[in-house]
């Protein structure tokens, strides 16, 4: 019995020891196996924008109208379920806008604007991961577009409804370098369709008299002659570079944003005491309008990755000026130079594994919602 208790004793004390050094890497397993939290990717924005005009880049007059403003974005989300390769999480936008200059797009100097909200559930799904290879495809559906913006509620939309798809295909470059490490390719496409009180914007706080062809006053509430988009769609290619480890990367996304609005009803002819007459009209009314989408630029994770800078160009525009030209898909009076800071906060609680790069991982953004012509 004695023997017995010496050599448990001895046996102990080596097992003491071998436990006491691996207590650090045990807890460090046990730190790295944590799952990150349940609202994770969830990211404020602070974008500062402003007319290419406006700060005097570019040699060809565009435009009178000088645009400053600052955009701030809460883009939550949360995860109810996740595993190494899938995810279903909700995901949604609040957004905001000040305009500084004294710019034909609000009514009053720095007058905050609320735009529209966004709501979509989200599956994922990477159908390979292994190493810098990442096949991942994100849905959102449905995607929910609630018009909280004073344009848009004011103009009679009532809700939008639509799905989006981002296809994401990553690949090394050099794979083990700390330039051009690693990359990826992409394609982000959807659907929308736009429930609206009338076919043209119209407000109910509006009474403006117009003269009708009797040459009578009549009270009438519609904004603009134009009518409201009832399809649209988005067709987005992505380009993405890694040019210095997980740090600084170039990026660019390009696409057309086509819309097919509401058709306008036919116009009857119109009877007076002298008789009926045909109102000109067109005979083929256009209903399809585009727009053009650019933007680049560059981006930098700092404190952690959970603040990332970006410096960028954009050329969000429609095809067609509102005098019928042509504009270029690279320059337009819309063309803006903006400065992004997004802020992650759940890097903060729980860092980036180590040997796992952070931009290879599945990711998805809720789809662009930059306000469409």
């Amino acid at each position: 019995m004695l023997a017995a208790l010496a050599v448990l004793a001895v046996s102990g004390s080596a097992l003491a020891q071998g436990t006491a050094d691996q207590a650090v890497t045990s807890a460090q397993r046990k730190k790295k196996g944590e799952p990150r939290p349940a609202w994770h990717d969830s990211t404020a924005i602070w974008q500062q924008r402003a007319t290419t005009q406006t700060l005097g880049v570019g040699g060809d007059f565009q435009s009178k109208d000088p645009y400053y403003d600052w955009v701030f974005y809460l883009r939550p989300r949360y995860y109810f379920w996740e595993n190494y390769t899938s995810s279903f999480s909700v995901r949604g936008q609040l957004a905001g806008n000040i305009e500084f200059t004294n710019s034909d797009t609000t009514t009053q100097r720095q007058q905050f604007e609320i735009q529209d909200t966004i709501i979509a559930l989200a599956p994922e799904h990477a159908f390979v991961k292994h190493g810098e290879y990442l096949t991942d495809l994100t849905l959102s559906l449905p995607r929910f577009v609630i018009p909280t913006s004073r344009a848009g509620y004011e103009s009679g939309k009532i809700l939008q409804v639509g799905l989006r798809a981002l296809l994401v295909q990553t690949f090394p470059l050099r794979e083990g370098n700390d330039w051009l490490a690693r990359g990826f390719v992409a394609f982000r496409g959807g659907y929308d369709y736009q429930f609206a009180r009338a076919t043209v914007p119209e407000s109910s706080t509006l009474d403006r008299l117009r003269m009708d062809l009797n040459g009578h006053l009549v009270s009438n509430d519609q904004l603009s002659g134009a009518a409201l988009a009832e399809h649209s769609g988005v067709l987005h290619a992505i380009v993405h570079g890694d040019i210095y480890q997980d740090f600084v990367a170039l990026e660019s996304e390009f696409g057309l944003d086509p819309a097919y609005k509401f058709p306008l009803p036919a116009v009857n002819p119109v009877c007076i005491d002298t008789g009926c007459v045909q109102p000109t009209d067109v005979t083929d009314p256009q209903r399809l309008a585009v727009t053009t989408y650019l933007d680049i630029y560059a981006e930098v994770l700092t404190f952690q990755h959970a603040l990332k800078v970006s410096f960028g160009y954009e050329n969000i525009t429609g095809q067609l000026g509102a005098g019928g030209e042509r504009r270029n898909f690279f320059w337009s009076p819309d063309a803006k130079l903006y400065l992004k800071l997004e802020f992650q906060p759940d890097f903060l609680v729980k860092k980036p594994e180590e040997g796992v790069h952070v931009r290879g991982e599945p990711r998805t953004r809720v789809a662009d919602t930059r306000p469409r012509l």
